[in-house]
C-alpha cells in the first residue's frame, strides 16, 4: 500500500493524498517550482515484515524497475512536466512477488512559458515581429526605390535643362558670332575694291572667329574639363579655385595635395571634379560668404576633401530636405554613391558650412608611393 507523499519536504495533506489515491483520473498534481518529491509505501505481513522487499517504477521516467530492497521510500529530485504513473510491488520472505502492487498517478504541471497557450502566443508574437520586420524592410525598399526614381526624374530634368542651356549658348553666342562672320565676309567681298574697308572687314572676321573659338572652348570645358587630361585632377582643381576666386569676389584658399596619374579612373576624376565644382557653386549661389577654403589630401586608403565657408549656413536638420538640399547636394550625394564614398555636412545659422567628403581608393592605389 502507498502510505504518504512529501513534496519539497512537506507532507501532502491526508485528504488531498487520499483523493489522489481514490481518483486515478486526476492523481496528485505538482506545481512547476516543486522539484523534490518522495513517496512512502509498505506491505502488510505478519511474518518477518522487516525483510519484505520492494520494487518501484515511475512510468514515463524510469526505464525499468528500481530495486529498493527493504527501503520503503522512493525519491525523485526533478520531474519534467508531464503525466506519470508510480507503481510499487512487494515480495515476501520466500521471494514471491505481488505483481499487481499499487499505483498513483502523478501530474507535473508545466511552467507558464511551457504551456500551449503561451507557446501559441509566443509563436504569434514572433510571426508578427517577423512580418513587421518584413513589412518594414519592404517599406524601406519602396521608399528607397521611390527616392531613386525621384532622383532619376530630377537628373533627367537637370540633363534636359543642361541641354537647353548648351543649345541656348550655341545659338546666342556661337551662332551670333558665325552670323557676324558671314555678314562681314559678304561685306568684305563687296568692298574688294577698297583695300582699307576690306582690311577692316577681315579684321572683324578674325576677331569674331577668335571669340567664337573661345566660346566653343568654354562650352566644351563645361562638358568635360580638358585640363583633367592635360594637367591632372589636383592641378585642375587648383585652376578652378583660382578662376572662381577671380570671378566671384570671394576670397578662396586651397591646399591641394599632388596626386599621381592613374590614381583614379577618368570617370572617377570627372565625378570628383564635379563634386568639388558643385560645392563651390553652392557657396557662390547660396552661402553669402566672404571666405572659403578647399583642401584635398590622401589618408588611410581614401581621398579626403573638405570645403568650408564662413557664410550664413543653415539649420542642420534641414540639410536633407527642401530647399536646403536642392539639386546641388542631391547631385553630390549621387556622385559620391557612384564613387562608393560618404559625406558629412556641418552647418549652423550664421556659422558657415563645412562639407567633408571621403572617397575610397582601390586597394592597389590606397598607399602613397
Amino acid at each position: 500500500m502507498i502510505e504518504a507523499a512529501r513534496i519539497d519536504n512537506q507532507v501532502v495533506r491526508t485528504e488531498l493524498f487520499q483523493s489522489a489515491l481514490s481518483n486515478p483520473a486526476t492523481g496528485l498534481e505538482l506545481l512547476p517550482q516543486q522539484n523534490n518529491f518522495e513517496i512512502q509505501y509498505t506491505a502488510l505481513s505478519f511474518i518477518d515484515a522487516e525483510n519484505l522487499k520492494f520494487k518501484y517504477k515511475l512510468e514515463g521516467q524510469d526505464p525499468d524497475w528500481v530495486e529498493a530492497g527493504t527501503r520503503r521510500t522512493a525519491y525523485y529530485s526533478y520531474l519534467p512536466p508531464g503525466e506519470y504513473k508510480f507503481r510499487v510491488i512487494a515480495a515476501n520472505r520466500d521471494g514471491v512477488w505481488n505483481t499487481e502492487g499499487r499505483s498513483l498517478r502523478i501530474r507535473v504541471l508545466p511552467a507558464f512559458y511551457r504551456t500551449w497557450w503561451f507557446l501559441t502566443l509566443a509563436a504569434l508574437a514572433i510571426s508578427g515581429a517577423v512580418y513587421g520586420v518584413f513589412k518594414y524592410r519592404i517599406t524601406q525598399l519602396e521608399l528607397r526605390q521611390a527616392a531613386q526614381q525621384a532622383f532619376a526624374r530630377q537628373l533627367i530634368e537637370s540633363q534636359e535643362a543642361e541641354r537647353q542651356r548648351i543649345a541656348a549658348e550655341l545659338h546666342d553666342s556661337l551662332g551670333q558670332h558665325l552670323l557676324v562672320i558671314r555678314n562681314r565676309a559678304t561685306l568684305g567681298e563687296r568692298a574688294v575694291q577698297d583695300p582699307v574697308q576690306s582690311r577692316n572687314q577681315f579684321d572683324e572676321i578674325s576677331a569674331s572667329a577668335t571669340q567664337a573659338i573661345s566660346e566653343v572652348r568654354t562650352i566644351s570645358h563645361n562638358l568635360r574639363p580638358v585640363n583633367l587630361d592635360r594637367l591632372g585632377l589636383a592641378a585642375t582643381i587648383e585652376e578652378m579655385v583660382e578662376r572662381v576666386a577671380g570671378s566671384s569676389g570671394i576670397q578662396f584658399s586651397a591646399d591641394i595635395e599632388a596626386l599621381e596619374n592613374g590614381l583614379l579612373t577618368k570617370e572617377q576624376e570627372v565625378n570628383c571634379f564635379r563634386i568639388i565644382q558643385e560645392s563651390l557653386n553652392n557657396i557662390i549661389k547660396h552661402a553669402q560668404a566672404t571666405k572659403a577654403y578647399v583642401e584635398l589630401w590622401r589618408e588611410d586608403g581614401a581621398l579626403l576633401v573638405t570645403v568650408r565657408d564662413n557664410g550664413r549656413g543653415f539649420a542642420a536638420e534641414a540639410a536633407g530636405q527642401g530647399a536646403a538640399r536642392g539639386m546641388g547636394l542631391t547631385s553630390i550625394a549621387e556622385r559620391l554613391r557612384i564613387l562608393g564614398g560618404t559625406h558629412t555636412i556641418k552647418s549652423a545659422l550664421g556659422e558657415g558650412t563645412t562639407l567633408d567628403l571621403r572617397i575610397p581608393l582601390a586597394a592597389g592605389k590606397a598607399e602613397k608611393k
